[in-house]
Parts: C-alpha cells; structure tokens; sequence
C-alpha cells in the first residue's frame, strides 16, 4: 500500500490526502455488527471506492451481507457529515459496477463551502450502550428530534414509548439473544468477537472489549465460562438460554423507546440506505443526550427466513423467527416493507468503554 502522508490528491480540486484521511478517520466510527468493521479504500483522484470484506462478518445474522450493507450505510452518512464541515460535498453511486459485487459505492468529493453540522460532534461520541437504561419517557422534543432525523430518507420510523408495545418487542428483542445461546453459528461468532483483555483490544482494534458488555460483577465471573459451545449446548438443558433472554427482555423494557426502521424494499440499496437512516437517528440520539443499542440481529434472520433460506437454522427456531415477524406486522400494520433494523433508547450512564477502530492507513490504498 501506498501511504504518503501529504500532498494533492487532485491538483484541480485541491484535496489533499491528509485531508482524506482525516475524513475517513472520524467516518469509521460507523457501527457494524460486532465491531467487525467489514470495509476497506481505494483512493483514485478525488474519487473513494468503498469495498465490503465479507471475511470480516460471517455471522448467520449477515445474510446476503445485509447487516455489512447497514454498516456501509452508517459510514457513508457519517462520510457526508465530516465532509461537509471540511468544505466538501459527496457524489455517492452505489453499486456501480455489476462485475464488483462487493464494491459498495464510489464516493466523489467536490469542493464547497464549509458548513457547521450540529451532528459532526455526535460522530466523534455515537457509540452502544448497553447498560440498564432508567425507564423514563421520552420527551416531546427528544422524540420529534429522533423522528426529524428520518427526513429525507426512504424509510419508515416506528418509535413507540407504549408499555404493551414495549413489552411486545421487547419479547423479540429476548428472542434475539436466546438464539444466540442455542444456535452454534451465532454463539461462536460472537465469542470469537470478545476482546477479552485491553492489551487483546488494542491489538485488534476490533471485535467487542469486554468492557462494553457492561456485565453486572457475578455476569462477569460466568460469562467467559459460557464461550465453551459444549458447555453452553449442556447447560442449555436447564434454561441458560432462557435466562439471557429474560435478561434481554428486562434492559429492553428500562428503555425510554423501542424503534423499528420499514425500507421499502430488501435490495442491497435498501439496506445500505437503512444504514444511513440509522446512524442519523443514533448521531441524533447521541447529540441531545440519549443511549442506543441495537437489538436488530432477528430482523436480518427475518427476512431471510421470509426468503425461503432456512441454512443453519433448526425447524423450530425457523418457526420462532417466522412468527416473531408475522407478529410485529400484524402489530405494525407492515404490509410490503421491509423490517430492517430494531433499537432501544433512553437515559443511562455512560458505558465502561467504547469499541476501537482499525486506523485507516491500514484499510486505504492510494492509487497515483
């Protein structure tokens, strides 16, 4: 890789690559499902290519590479955001090239004038939260400000504060992790994925430090016992799956919200522009004071149950997760859209740590 550290990208357009990478460096900070932050660069002129890395997610979750196609959305917004408070605007084509399937999107900067956006501070603190949040009611103004932060986009926000609704959800949100205890797929992606030291975190700069998990101190004690797949697979003949959902089920309910966001459609572009209604809502959320955390691994099982590919999952979870979907439409009123993503909202302290990213001299390439 070539990684000069200064001069012009494009002497017409007047970008400098310290320029770039700076930008690149705050979009980063997008979510994607466990840390896995499956992106890399490749920088021609003023033109950025953003290439996937299905390597990177193998999760059952990431079916068709839609939970990576999220979190391309998540930083292409963020893109957008930094960019324009750097006196450039972005000229986004996603999808460009059929022959490149995992080319997500070229990205063009133009010059233009700088622009304060009251989101760009919120790139640098937007992060999960996975602590008890306290309960409280959202207000009027923290809700129309999560709800503005849709606008412009092609998507549906459903945000509801309802006790019974709440605790609907909060049911599929209890489903989510369950499955994640019961399906080999699922638990050994995700302990694959701990971080479970700081000298461990810092080496990666990628997965979950296990500081992130919030663990209550006895949680913490069992919880690197449960990584052993053949212990968990015995103990779950007692309910250990059960009693982690119940627990999912109880942080969901200290919410303030839960929130689904319906797109249109299920194509690659739908979910990458679900991403980029997400992480508006999240830069939103982080902006005014308020915590999130996905609970949205159920919704990508969703839809690919819903597409008739039942691969690595057993006949009574297919029917679980058939249900759970048919129950939110039913509650919803969704007909053709898409569920895409499902969150929780709300007051906490802050968290113990927040994940790390892979700097960007090591994902760009700069092509002279």
């Amino acid at each position: 890789m070539d990684h000069p550290q200064e001069g012009k990208i494009s002497a017409g357009k007047g970008m400098t690559i310290m320029d770039l990478r700076e930008i690149l460096e705050e979009a980063v900070r997008a979510p994607s499902g466990d840390n896995c932050q499956p992106w890399r660069f490749e920088v021609t002129g003023d033109t950025v290519r953003i290439i996937d890395l299905p390597g990177r997610d193998t999760s059952l979750f990431n079916h068709r590479q839609r939970a990576s196609l999220v979190a391309h959305g998540a930083l292409l917004e963020n893109l957008a955001i930094v960019a324009s408070t750097r006196g450039y605007t972005i000229d986004v084509t996603l999808f460009p090239d059929v022959s490149e399937p995992e080319l997500v999107a070229t990205v063009l900067f133009r010059p233009g004038a700088i622009q304060a956006n009251p989101l760009h501070d919120a790139v640098k603190v937007r992060c999960t939260n996975r602590r008890r949040y306290d309960g409280s009611p959202l207000t009027d103004v923290e809700r129309r400000a999560i709800a503005s932060a849709c606008e412009g986009y092609d998507g549906r926000l459903i945000l509801t504060g309802n006790d019974d609704e709440k605790a609907f959800l909060a049911g599929i949100a209890a489903l989510n992790d369950r499955l994640v205890f019961e399906n080999e797929n699922l638990h050994s992606f995700l302990f694959d994925h701990i971080r479970w030291s700081d000298d461990e975190a810092r080496q990666t700069r990628d997965g979950l430090d296990i500081k992130t998990l919030d663990l209550a101190p006895p949680d913490a004690l069992a919880f690197p016992l449960l990584k052993r797949w053949p212990l968990v697979r015995f103990l779950n003949s007692f309910g250990i799956s059960r009693i982690v959902a119940g627990n999912a089920r109880k942080l969901a309910l200290s919410s303030s919200a839960l929130g689904l966001i319906l797109i249109p459609g299920a194509g690659a572009a739908d979910y990458v522009n679900a991403g980029r209604i997400l992480e508006r809502i999240w830069l939103e959320a982080a902006r005014i004071g308020l915590s999130v955390q996905l609970t949205t691994g159920i919704t990508f099982l969703m839809q690919k149950v819903l597409e008739g590919d039942t691969s690595g999952l057993t006949a009574p979870h297919i029917e679980l997760i058939s249900e759970a979907r048919r129950k939110i439409a039913a509650r919803f009123g969704v007909t053709s859209e898409t569920i895409a993503i499902m969150f929780r909202i709300g007051k906490s302290l802050p968290p113990g740590a927040r994940s790390l990213r892979i700097p960007v001299a090591e994902l760009i390439t700069i092509e002279q």
